[in-house]
């Protein structure tokens, strides 16, 4: 298994959002968290979301949803301590989109709209939903899955790490990999301007995560604008 990753601020004064991964027992775990609130309250809330994350995996490195489950609940449990501490950090939050593998099997998490691909046989097989309301907006049939890129609803979240009371993931079920399988999780920073097409055609010629990392750079800044939003990114191949 190899993975690459990168964070970016993009086109804004300050990078709000953290990329993590931590090895444990032959186990890996990945994170990244895109933070909102403003006043660099943001980057706090990615921050400390994607570390707790990351540190309660290192105590229990399990692949399993009731272990990924509790990552990532601690994590809401500490910000809304962090938030109820300090009023100005009141309207502070995170997406976080998260997976652990060893290799052949993994599992994998979100809330918010930062998403995790998994392509299989050289096809995207599963994507995270988005928590939007814009994704909403395509469930409901007003607009369809591409134009989720171009609404003005698409980083009006529906859900978010934040605190304990407001806490509900998406988790999938653990999965059986095969060699050549690959991930990528990123922001929305990234999705916006890399498309699925876009996605699949670089990592048939890709010798490695990095050749595909870069291929998809190529493209992200030939279609960014010029005030485009922090973007982050892993990429795994099995």
């Amino acid at each position: 298994m190899r993975a690459v990753s990168l964070t970016n601020r993009g086109g804004r004064k300050n990078n709000e959002d953290s990329v993590g991964y931590v090895k444990a027992e032959d186990i890996w775990c990945f994170v990244i968290c895109d933070g909102l609130g403003g006043q660099s309250f943001g980057e706090i809330a990615s921050e400390l979301v994607c570390n707790t994350i990351c540190d309660e995996f290192k105590k229990e490195p399990l692949i399993s949803q009731k272990a990924l489950y509790q990552y990532i609940e601690k994590s809401a449990s500490l910000l809304g301590e962090e938030r109820s501490g300090d009023k100005e950090k009141a309207d502070m939050s995170s997406t976080v989109v998260t997976l652990v593998t060893d290799g052949k099997k993994a599992i994998w998490a979100n809330i918010g709209d930062s998403r995790l691909f998994y392509i299989s046989d050289g096809e995207i097989s599963q994507v995270t939903n988005d928590h939007s309301i814009a994704f909403m907006e395509f469930e409901n049939g007003d607009i369809t899955y591409e134009e989720i890129r171009y609404s003005p609803n698409q980083n009006k979240l529906l859900r978010a790490v934040s605190d304990i009371d407001n806490f509900n993931p998406d988790i999938s079920e653990v999965t059986e990999l095969k060699k050549n399988d690959a991930f990528l999780l990123c922001s929305d920073g990234f999705w916006e301007y890399v498309t699925e097409d876009d996605i699949e055609e670089t990592l048939h010629s890709a010798k490695s995560p990095k050749d595909w990392l870069e291929a998809m750079l190529e493209i992200l800044h030939e279609n960014e604008g010029k005030k485009n939003d922090n973007y982050s990114v892993i990429a795994v191949i099995i």
